[in-house]
């Protein structure tokens, strides 16, 4: 039983720091999210002539933190950006 535990824990060891990785990658991109969504409400408060920036109930689905999806996001921001 000690000699199985020693593997387990040899185990985990040895993916702990990959874990770590990928959640300071989620992380980042979560904040990537995150900052894009925040940038979208202030330009479309100052397009719609409000001086709060609206409040968008935009949760960010960590359920799909693609780059695909930032770029849509993007996307809008920049279609934002041309029309102020």
């Amino acid at each position: 039983p000690e000699k199985l535990a020693g593997t387990l824990k040899q185990q985990l060891d040895s993916i702990t720091p990959a874990l770590s990785e990928m959640k300071k990658r989620k992380d980042d991109r979560v904040k990537q999210f995150q900052d894009v969504r925040t940038q979208i409400q202030r330009i479309s408060s100052e397009i719609s002539g409000n001086e709060e920036p609206e409040t968008l109930e935009w949760d960010v689905n960590q359920g799909d933190l693609s780059l695909k999806r930032l770029e849509d996001y993007k996307i809008v921001l920049q279609k934002l950006y041309k029309e102020k």
